[in-house]
């Protein structure tokens, strides 16, 4: 008997962990900087040139969860951090790092807002 309360007690903890977990994600399409307060542009540069965060963070010495929470926004890179991954993509840093919000590529490029008529 002991075991299937212990099992019992076992799930119901991780449903409730599970469900605070879901309950306090407020906005997880957030379009927002983060609470680092800087949008950057990490993620499409790696999708553009076909490099994974595991390599990105091999090239500038940092681990691959490092660059997950940059490019959520979720950490602020140092300014050392900061230059070393402009080196790798070979762009100045305010190509990659703002504190607004970056235009979409087409209304930079094309002068378009998407919007068709």
């Amino acid at each position: 008997m002991p075991v299937i309360l212990n099992a019992a007690l076992v799930f119901f903890i991780d449903s409730f962990i599970v469900y605070t977990q879901y309950s306090d994600v407020t906005d997880n399409g957030k379009t927002g900087p983060g609470e680092s307060g800087l949008y950057n542009r990490i993620a499409v540069l790696r999708a553009e040139r076909g490099i994974s965060r595991q390599e990105l963070a091999d090239a500038v010495g940092v681990n691959y969860q490092t660059i997950g929470f940059l490019e959520r926004g979720d950490y602020g890179p140092s300014l050392k951090l900061a230059f070393s991954i402009a080196e790798f993509f070979k762009l100045p840093i305010e190509a990659i790092f703002s504190t607004q919000a970056f235009r979409p590529l087409s209304e930079q490029v094309y002068g378009s807002t998407g919007n068709r008529e």
